[in-house]
């Protein structure tokens, strides 16, 4: 080794092992924290002992014990890109996180960017790449009375819902959590964010991935991406689902884990909201308009500023059907 090995170093080259899963690396960083084992005196185990104790086969404990010149050169990579290594159990990974997916919490994440904005409350949005007009200007509502609420906006960085929402939150001088389906060396600052951010400036930005930093965008890691998404998330807001795909998943398992879920209920559903009315039968919130003609998110902000969760919805009497100024068809948030 070129230097002591810290927790965050063997969880890497665990990571970038063949075969070696979510599932085995979380087992071994749970025993090793069990056993109060230091990641040096993990490394001077026998072959035996990590097989028999670790579930570690010959091929992982290898390639631990010799890392190859690709895997050493990416964690080079990652330190020169100030690219923080987080393991699951330790400090600096997000509480929020690990309290609510308990042992199906990713076992590492790779963040890049300001980890503090961690620590504020945050809601999540979820959306089609393909969302209405409709849809994509309530998204940039919500995340600009959020981010003014000094909420913490997190979203999955895709076209459509997550880039408007990330975007406004920016715009409104507020915080935002990206959330990658892909490994966090394929980051790039899309064109609808990059006038926003200043020579790489990322005091407000925080990018995430729980894959290995090389690996490229798959449909499956999306909806795991999306499960993170929920447990970074103090609540959820659904802004436009079809009735299957990752939006929908991503609703689904927030219902799931029980966290509060808000969905747009809009008067007049576009195609790429029918799932829409399947959260609102199923335990969501409704997301409405005010009197004021803003999305009425005082609900939203209650339950994640003091930690509450009402056991009815609101009063459904109360609220107006979410409509475009001067307009009489329906919008919802």
């Amino acid at each position: 080794m070129r230097e002591a090995p810290t927790i965050a170093f063997v969880a890497f080259l665990l990571q970038q092992v063949p075969g070696v899963g979510v599932v085995t690396l979380r087992s071994v960083l749970a025993r090793m924290a069990r056993e109060k084992l230091s990641p040096e005196a993990f490394l001077r185990l026998d072959d035996h002992t990590l097989s028999s104790r670790y579930g570690l086969k010959p091929p992982a404990i290898t390639a631990i014990r010799h890392p190859t010149q690709a895997t050493l050169e990416t964690w080079d990579r990652l330190r020169t890109d100030f690219v923080r290594v987080l393991v699951l159990g330790q400090r600096e990974y997000p509480q929020r996180l690990a309290s609510l997916l308990l042992d199906t919490a990713p076992p590492i994440l790779f963040a890049l960017g300001n980890l503090d904005i961690c620590k504020q409350r945050a809601v999540g949005f979820c959306g089609s790449r393909k969302a209405s007009p409709k849809g994509l200007q309530v998204a940039r509502e919500c995340a600009s009375i959020l981010a003014a609420a000094d909420v913490n906006v997190v979203s999955g960085y895709a076209h459509g819902v997550d880039l408007a929402a990330h975007r406004a939150a920016l715009e409104s001088g507020g915080v935002t959590t990206m959330v990658l389906a892909e490994g966090i060396h394929h980051f790039r600052l899309k064109e609808e964010i990059r006038d926003l951010v200043h020579a790489n400036e990322f005091s407000r930005l925080l990018v995430i991935s729980e894959f290995p930093p090389g690996l490229p965008w798959r449909a499956h890691n999306a909806m795991t991406r999306n499960r993170t998404i929920c447990g970074l998330s103090h609540a959820m807001i659904v802004v436009e689902s079809g009735l299957e795909g990752g939006t929908f998943e991503a609703g689904k398992t927030a219902l799931e884990l029980g966290e509060p879920l808000f969905c747009v209920d809009y008067a007049q559903p576009s195609p790429s909201a029918a799932g829409n009315p399947y959260f609102l039968q199923h335990g969501a919130f409704s997301l409405k308009r005010d009197r004021a003609g803003k999305p009425n998110l005082s609900r939203v902000l209650s339950i994640i500023q003091n930690g509450s969760t009402p056991n009815i919805k609101t009063d459904t009497q109360a609220e107006l059907v979410l409509r475009e100024e001067a307009a009489s068809d329906g919008a919802g948030v």
